[in-house]
Parts: C-alpha cells; sequence; structure tokens
C-alpha cells in the first residue's frame, strides 16, 4: 500500500471514526431511499446544521452521496464505495505477510 492509498484509507477511517458521523452512516444503512439532514437530526440528537455539517465530510469521503433539488439535499449511503473500501482494508490485514513473520514497510 503506496503513501497516498494509506492517506486515503486514514481520511476514510477518520470520517466513519466520528461518533455522529458513525450515528448518520448506521441510519443511512436502514434507509431504502434517500434522506434530507432534517430527517437524520433524530438519529444523533443534534441539530440540523451539526448533520448538515457531518454530511459534508462523509460527502468529501465518497461516503454519502447526495442531490440537490432547490435549496434541499438529500443523501443516501454510498453503499458500494464504502463497502469496498473495508473489504479491501479487510482483505490486507487478513492476507498481510505480517501476520506470517514477515515483516514489511507499510
Amino acid at each position: 500500500m503506496d503513501a497516498a492509498e494509506t492517506q486515503k484509507t486514514a481520511d476514510f477511517l477518520k470520517a466513519l471514526g466520528e461518533f455522529n458521523r458513525l450515528s448518520l452512516v448506521y441510519n443511512l444503512c436502514r434507509c431504502e431511499s434517500s434522506q434530507n439532514a432534517m430527517c437524520l437530526c433524530d438519529c444523533c440528537s443534534v441539530d440540523a446544521s451539526v448533520v448538515s455539517r457531518h454530511l459534508k465530510v462523509l460527502a468529501e469521503r465518497d461516503i454519502v452521496t447526495f442531490d440537490k433539488v432547490g435549496r434541499e439535499k438529500t443523501y443516501r449511503l454510498n453503499r458500494n464505495e464504502v463497502a469496498t473500501q473495508l473489504r479491501e482494508l479487510a482483505d490486507l490485514i487478513e492476507n498481510s505477510d505480517c501476520k506470517r513473520g514477515n515483516h514489511h514497510d507499510v
């Protein structure tokens, strides 16, 4: 894994590593359709402006995508991207030579 890939994974995990953002992701996992920030406020017990800021971070990392109609944005989980990134990290952990005693720098 090169430095750019490592940084991308770090940014992805940092975005998921905040309690409210992870709560939003969990909430969006259960949604069949796109949701606006107001609908997502209940999951985090914070106001819409805070939810909007968290959704912006998640969108910057391709964890959520959004559609904008007029002034309203509706968000949905980017399931394929999130699953792919988590799966790649899990595969790396599971199949690493380091676990076999062959220590290499990342």
